[in-house]
């Protein structure tokens, strides 16, 4: 799986304990031949460190290599001699990528392997009790790092997932207030359509039956002149009912005042 580039608070507690190990590594063996080889050790390691990221998302099988590289470097530098307690620390950050690394039952293998090696390294060169004494203070240090590690991750992974819905819920916002005037301008069309299917009606056989009725008062002009003032009331009527049907269909098509 490939991992995100970017700050992780995990990899700026590596760089600070790789940075403390070299310093107290030149320190102790200012005197000692084997400054060089620790020196060279220990940059070999953080430049690997620095690399895991994009290592990780560029070679497939990058976890089945760094970690026993790592590994032997670590071990290498705890078997230079003089001893130097200090630098199993380094162990730490290998834990912390072995969390992002691996499945729950292999990140507990390395873990258990770490831990042994550790515990191991300082019983031979400080003694049982001395050498148990710092196991347990890098076991303590170490649990309290994994753990704000984990926190972190979990934490920038709750911020991801809200992003994540935040975005989903403004992306159906936008899409409800599209529906919404869509349905609005439907409902208009609907009600335009409605009012035109009204006024062809209606009107229409208004016309029509006014038209009728002046041709019958034409025709009664010249056959029957009594009757022609009965057809101009009629067609009056007529006339009147059309011109209400028109203002009524007129005013509902108005739009709303606002208040």
């Amino acid at each position: 799986m490939k991992r995100a580039y970017g700050y992780q608070g995990s990899y700026l507690i590596g760089y600070i304990l790789i940075a403390v190990v070299a310093l107290r590594a030149i320190l102790f063996y200012e005197e000692s031949s084997n400054l060089v080889v620790a020196v060279s050790l220990i940059a070999i390691y953080g430049l690997f460190y620095a690399l895991e990221p994009w290592l990780s998302n560029h070679i497939r099988w990058n976890n089945l290599l760094y970690f026993p590289f790592q590994t032997a470097l670590v071990l290498t530098l705890s078997n230079l001699r003089p001893f130097l307690d200090i630098q199993s620390l380094l162990y730490i950050p290998l834990c912390i990528q072995a969390v992002r690394a691996f499945s729950r039952r292999a990140v507990l293998i390395w873990m258990t392997v770490y831990v042994a090696l550790i515990g191991a390294t300082q019983v031979i060169g400080l003694g049982w009790v001395d050498g148990l004494a710092l196991l347990l203070l890098f076991l303590a240090v170490g649990a309290f790092l994994i753990s704000y590690d984990f926190l972190y991750s979990r934490t920038q992974a709750d911020q991801a997932e809200s992003q994540r819905l935040l975005a989903g819920l403004q992306s159906a916002h936008r899409k409800l207030q599209e529906y919404a005037a869509q349905a609005k301008e439907l409902a208009a069309a609907r009600e335009r359509n409605r009012l035109a299917r009204e006024l062809h009606d209606s009107v229409s056989q208004a016309i029509f039956s006014i038209t009728l009725t002046s041709q019958s008062a034409r025709l009664l002009l010249d056959r029957d002149p009594a009757r022609v003032p009965e057809q101009l009331d009629r067609l009056q009527k007529l006339t009147e009912d059309a011109l209400s049907q028109l203002r009524s269909l007129i005013e509902q098509l108005r739009p709303p005042q606002k208040s």
